[in-house]
């Protein structure tokens, strides 16, 4: 009888969804250890699963459209259309929410999926191996560090780029955790956001392209850093 309980004890621990964790409890996602916990019990997630994860809470609550996802997990790789959503069936499993309730992650029919849970994000990311905030300019690839970076024309801007358009000191980027806002800094061309010249700080999503003067640029999620640039290559 004991050896039973052990047994089950032990595939509790083990388990892909365990019995105990109730949907209601809060969704740790400690990025440092790549570990996921509910009601203080780690959650056993695939690899692509935790970088899905990741992408939907880094962007809640907003959604995240299939295309995005694709050229976040699989970059430059062809996968079949089920690939996706066979994916987000196995991480609905793990955190125990299902299509039709959707507590956790939502389903936008022919868009995408957002992630509309309660979670908590901890840990501090590691160096590679993991997602991390990068503009895209005229092609090139520029990496925004944690906390609070300016984009400008002067040398001396941690994110320069280099166009007629930009102010020696023309916007701030912020990042804090999964957060990305942004705020123009009394440039002559502005900074729009939505077709619109922003006053203020504004917040950023993953995917949102926006104009510093006439410059387009895209923020993106990248899973590591190694095919970035920064801006002082450019």
């Amino acid at each position: 009888m004991e050896r039973r309980h052990r047994q089950r004890r032990r595939a509790d621990r083990l388990s892909y969804n365990p019995a105990r964790v109730q949907a209601e409890s809060a969704i740790v996602v400690d990025v440092g250890a790549r570990v996921v916990r509910r009601g203080g019990i780690d959650i056993q997630l695939a690899p692509k699963a935790f970088d899905l994860l990741w992408v939907l809470v880094s962007n809640r609550p907003n959604a995240v459209s299939h295309e995005r996802l694709h050229a976040v997990l699989w970059p430059g790789v062809h996968v079949s259309e089920t690939s996706l959503a066979a994916l987000i069936t196995q991480l609905r499993k793990a955190l125990g929410d299902t299509a039709d309730g959707a507590r956790v992650i939502r389903t936008l029919h022919r868009v995408g999926y957002a992630f509309v849970g309660e979670a908590i994000v901890a840990g501090v990311a590691p160096a590679s191996n993991m997602s991390v905030w990068r503009l895209i300019w005229r092609g090139e690839t520029i990496r925004v560090s944690t906390g609070e970076s300016v984009i400008g024309l002067d040398s001396g801007c941690a994110i320069r780029i280099d166009a007629d358009s930009i102010s020696r000191h023309h916007a701030r980027i912020s990042v804090a955790g999964p957060g990305v806002s942004i705020e123009d800094l009394g440039s002559k061309n502005g900074t729009w956001v939505g077709g619109e010249r922003i006053v203020g700080s504004v917040p950023l999503t993953e995917g949102t392209s926006f104009r510093l003067g006439s410059e387009t640029v895209r923020l993106e999620i990248a899973l590591d850093d190694r095919a970035t640039r920064t801006a002082t290559g450019l």
